[in-house]
């Protein structure tokens, strides 16, 4: 399979809402305080066209299936601020990343990361380390991850 991965523009939205979707029924499976309220959709379309793209703080990473023009993945990739209460100066942090099913295995869910990466140590932000969080119970995400260097 072919794909090419790029960052998000606001005309992807609503397909990017698909993929939104098999991400927090993922989670819910783990655990069902990620099943989402009624206004869900509204509010993420807000949040990712207002908060996350054409951010210095954020940006959103898809794969496109070069064949169908498919969106067949996404990550989410933020600059965290200084902590508070730690040592933690401006850091990394992904969220949202996810694969549609029928494509993982492919390379898609590490080329994100690759490019993620690179949005991190080309940031403005004095970014010197990212991280990602990932739900008990969820074993293929933790080896995956593990796998990255996480």
């Amino acid at each position: 399979m072919t794909y090419s991965i790029r960052h998000a523009t606001t005309a992807d939205g609503e397909e990017l809402l698909d993929l939104w979707h098999g991400f927090t029924e993922h989670l819910s499976e783990y655990d069902d305080r990620y099943q989402h309220n009624e206004s869900a959709d509204e509010r993420w379309l807000q949040y990712f066209e207002n908060q996350l793209l054409d951010s210095e703080y954020g940006t959103v990473v898809v794969a496109e299936h070069e064949e169908s023009d498919a969106l067949v993945g996404v990550l989410e990739a933020r600059v965290m601020g200084n902590h508070p209460i730690f040592r933690l100066q401006n850091h990394g942090y992904i969220n949202g990343h996810f694969v549609s099913e029928e494509h993982r295995g492919e390379g898609v869910g590490k080329a994100m990361l690759e490019t993620a990466h690179t949005w991190f140590t080309n940031s403005s932000k004095d970014v010197d380390f990212y991280r990602v969080d990932v739900i008990h119970g969820d074993e293929d995400s933790e080896a995956f991850y593990q796998s990255e260097g996480f």
